[in-house]
């Protein structure tokens, strides 16, 4: 636009210079008038020009406000609506955070109040079992067993379920962990829960994280725990904790086995309470072990995700980063 301008003021230039002076040519006027007459000439030049100097930029002054206008509107109707939304998502997460609060006060008062019946349950069909076995047959008897186990399957999910319920609640106190020797000693554990299985375990060195050690553990029990089960059938058991460079060049930790894996089909449903991807007559578990690791490892705000491939091993990866709602230590 510009330049198209630019050429047209030149046209029109050049085409009054010649006009103008051929016919001041034609009229042959004496000198005097002559120079009058050019003088004039220039002056209604400078005025023609003066003019459309105005007018043109008066045109881009009211363009230039009207796109400023525009702007400053659509910048005001943004500002409404990013602060509309925020308050909309504060509104919402307060409503989750109540909702989440209520859940978790109703599972833990449903899990503590169903504890004694269950354990007057479990005790009582044990002494059943103890005492009444030369007056009940063989089916009674498989009865009363299969009553007292399910009975101790739910005190162990219930336990479960509060230990959970706890965890989001439970106040963290922050300070370096020594995650080598965290995982030894949880190692350790495992092997004397499970003295015929055999494992071979190996720790990297020299792994430090910050957070809270008692919940960290917890988090470490879960993931190690569930790579000791499915490690069950393997030929020669192996179960590894080491670290890798992230893509954005911070630590990835990993618990790795050589079990019985899974389908990543089913990958979603790792994380969720109660959602198993193996039968549980197969591998026994309260299927909220990986579910607590998630939430410890949430508070600490780090995640955790898995690969896998079925029947060639599993590897739980994780991050831990700057807990959240934490109190360090002084």
């Amino acid at each position: 636009m510009p330049r198209t301008i630019a050429l047209i003021y030149l046209a029109a230039g050049v085409l009054w210079i010649f006009l103008t002076d051929r016919w001041l040519e034609w009229l042959d006027l004496e000198p005097r008038t002559l120079q009058l007459l050019q003088t004039s000439k220039g002056w209604l030049a400078i005025l023609g020009s003066a003019i459309l100097l105005y007018i043109l930029l008066r045109r881009h002054k009211r363009r230039d406000d009207a796109a400023v206008s525009a702007l400053l509107d659509s910048q005001r109707e943004v500002q409404q609506m990013n602060a509309e939304l925020e308050k909309r998502v504060a509104e919402r997460t307060r409503q989750l955070q109540a909702a989440n609060r209520e859940l978790e006060s109703f599972a833990y008062a449903v899990s503590h109040d169903l504890r004694a019946p269950l354990r007057s349950l479990s005790g009582f069909s044990q002494i059943l079992q103890e005492t009444a076995t030369d007056r009940l047959d063989e089916k009674q008897l498989h009865y009363l067993r299969r009553i007292h186990d399910a009975s101790q399957r739910m005190s162990g999910l219930i336990e479960a379920l509060l230990s959970l319920s706890r965890i989001t609640t439970a106040d963290m106190v922050v300070r370096p962990v020594n995650l080598t020797q965290l995982c030894l000693d949880a190692g350790a554990a495992l092997r004397e829960k499970f003295p015929g299985h055999a494992v071979e375990f190996d720790v990297a060195p020299n792994l430090h994280v910050e957070g809270d050690a008692r919940l960290l553990r917890m988090a470490m029990d879960c993931l190690l725990g569930n790579a000791w089960k499915y490690t069950i059938r393997a030929a020669k058991p192996a179960v590894s904790v080491g670290v890798q460079t992230g893509v954005t060049g911070g630590p990835i930790y990993f618990v790795r086995d050589n079990g019985v894996g899974f389908d990543m089909a089913y990958a979603n449903k790792l994380f969720v309470p109660f959602q198993r991807l193996h039968p549980e007559a197969e591998f026994q578990g309260s299927g909220i072990g990986l579910v607590t690791a998630q939430r410890i490892l949430a508070r600490h705000n780090g995640r955790v995700w898995a690969e896998a491939q079925v029947d060639a091993g599993a590897t739980f990866y994780f991050t831990v980063g700057a807990p959240l709602g934490s109190a360090a230590t002084p």
